[in-house]
């Protein structure tokens, strides 16, 4: 997707340091260097980066605010599930063993009574829990987990983290699925305001 909107856009490509008539790289050379970047650093690479952004954004004079939104991301593992179930009873393992099921909430549908019902929503993959600065639209922290991952638990990492980059956390907001007794006593005790 990249690769087409770098090519296709000319705004793009000069932002990303393309000449006019120079053509962006191959989808395969930017997976190829992701590889290598994380080959032997892993996450951490991601989070280096991460902390690097923010750290020239702040020194650049950026103006941090202080509510930061958290929630979780879902990511589709890129598995063709009916040939992953045939190569397991082939007794191989699976082909993304990190990858499980989880919940990604209720959609409104239409039954075939004509009525219309919640139905939950199933996804096979990972579920990574971001906070995100409400001023700068910056993401700040990533924790990734798996799908079934329940999203409360990692609340007080990511607002540790964010105040490790040294960014003020005043206000957390999320969704119900951080709206827990332990999460608003923890930010309580913190002097950070939940809602």
């Amino acid at each position: 997707m990249i690769e087409i909107l770098a090519n296709d856009s000319l705004s793009t490509g000069l932002f990303l340091g393309f000449g006019a008539n120079e053509k962006a790289p191959d989808h395969s050379t930017l997976t190829l260097f992701k590889n290598r970047l994380t080959a032997k650093a892993g996450l951490k690479a991601y989070e280096e980066l991460f902390d690097d952004i923010i750290r020239l954004a702040q020194e650049k004079g950026v103006k941090f605010g202080k509510l930061q939104i958290v929630d979780s991301v879902h990511l589709v593992a890129d598995v063709d599930l009916g040939k992953d179930k045939h190569r397991q009873r082939e007794g191989k393992g699976p082909r993304d063993k990190d990858a499980t099921w989880g919940a990604k909430g209720d959609k409104v549908v239409v039954g075939r009574d004509g009525k219309r019902h919640k139905e939950r929503q199933y996804f096979y993959g990972y579920k990574d829990q971001v906070s995100l600065n409400a001023s700068t639209e910056l993401v700040i922290s990533v924790i990734p987990g798996r799908g079934n991952d329940y999203d409360g638990h990692k609340l007080k990492k990511l607002v540790e983290k964010d105040m490790r980059k040294g960014i003020e956390v005043g206000t957390v907001v999320g969704d119900k699925g951080y709206d827990d007794g332990d999460n608003h006593y923890y930010l309580v005790n913190q002097g950070i305001n939940s809602t």
